[in-house]
């Protein structure tokens, strides 16, 4: 019994340790996006603005960024129920995985969905010769909400990252 333990507990471990791996790339992937890509866009003219991000968004969307983003939600999730399922939920490690994961699922997952998606599919729709007259409103609207999954991301790798250290 005391080695199904030990594999159980190394599970554990193990699905901690890719979660905090993987909402840790994308912390640092917002991150670095807070400050230098906006930044950079935010010296750009409503033309070049709108061809930048357009392209931006088109790329963005790879193979890579995807086993990210989309690791990121499975993993944690997978984690989640784990530590339900093995009763970990009243344990300090176990409650601050929870704790990250739901910050991450509501601050980077909500947030990209509810506001960055639809952003991007309206700046997808502008035209390059003539964005709409808002554009400024929008920018500062989705660098604004950029800085909120942001600490949401970095807030998550953290408490996963505590989380993972404080099983043993």
């Amino acid at each position: 019994m005391a080695g199904l333990i030990g594999q159980s507990d190394l599970f554990l471990i193990g699905l901690f340790a890719t979660s905090t791996v993987l909402i840790g790339l994308m912390a640092g992937l917002f991150f670095a996006y807070s400050v230098s890509v906006v930044l950079a866009l935010n010296t750009l003219g409503e033309s070049t603005y709108t061809r930048v991000m357009q392209s931006v968004n088109e790329k963005i969307l790879n193979p890579a960024f995807g086993i990210a983003f989309g690791g990121a939600i499975v993993v944690p999730a997978i984690g989640t129920l784990v530590v339900f399922v093995g009763g970990h939920w009243m344990l300090l490690h176990g409650q601050l995985f929870i704790v990250a994961s739901l910050v991450y699922l509501v601050g980077t997952v909500g947030v990209t969905s509810s506001m960055h998606i639809p952003m991007n599919d309206a700046i997808e729709a502008w035209s390059v010769e003539s964005p709409p007259n808002d554009w400024r409103s929008i920018r500062s609207r989705w660098t604004r909400w950029n800085h909120v999954r942001t600490v949401a991301a970095v807030v998550s790798f953290v408490l996963s990252l505590v989380a993972t250290v404080s099983i043993a």
